[in-house]
Order: C-alpha cells, then sequence, then structure tokens
C-alpha cells in the first residue's frame, strides 16, 4: 500500500491504533486532510500533526514533537491494515476506522 493509497483510505476518518503483540490501544488520529491530522494519545491528550509523504513513508510532525523522523511505512498483511515505523521497527495495527471525531482532553495543543 502506498502512502497516498493510505491517505486517501484515511482522510475524514478515524483510525485508531494498537500495537501487534500486547494489543495496547497506542491512540487514535483523526485525518483532517491529506497534510493534517489530530492525535490523541491513550490518555485522550491531543496534538495536531503535519504530514508529509517521503517516497514509501508517511511522515507526522507533530506540534508537541516535531520528530521530522516520526515515519512510517503503511501495508497490508493478510487483509490487515499496518504501519511500520520506520526507525524502531514497531508495528502497529488499525484496529477500528471510523467517521467519529477524535475526542480529546481540553483543547488540542496548538
Amino acid at each position: 500500500m502506498t502512502p497516498q493509497d493510505f491517505l486517501d483510505l484515511a482522510v475524514n476518518r478515524t483510525l485508531s491504533f494498537t500495537s501487534v503483540g500486547s494489543e495496547n490501544l497506542v491512540g487514535v488520529e483523526q485525518f483532517l486532510r491529506h497534510d493534517l491530522s489530530v492525535w490523541a494519545d491513550e490518555t485522550g491528550r491531543c496534538t495536531y500533526g503535519r504530514i508529509e509523504l517521503r517516497g514509501p513513508h508517511l511522515c507526522f510532525l507533530y506540534e508537541d514533537a516535531p520528530d521530522p523522523n516520526n515515519c512510517w511505512i503503511p501495508f497490508m498483511d493478510d487483509g490487515t491494515l499496518l504501519v511500520m515505523s520506520q526507525g524502531s521497527r514497531e508495528v502497529q495495527r488499525i484496529s477500528d476506522i471510523s467517521d467519529k471525531p477524535v475526542i480529546c482532553e481540553g483543547a488540542p495543543v496548538s
């Protein structure tokens, strides 16, 4: 799956990310546009993220942690949508895709 295909699926939706192995919820991300998202971690704390496409990677520059190397490779495995961190090789499964907005504890960091 290309990063553009991933974004085409994700824009105007909210995706839930679960750690492969532990099955713990990592967080949820509402894709507002192809270049902007709002991420809520497992505590409900939110931050906006700027999305960049870099070759096979989707890179997220969050306002509270602008790490230029926060990049992920989307892929399908046996019908399951997954993302793998470019750096740590951590794999997360997209456990839910909905039209519900992200619920934040307070306003997103801006």
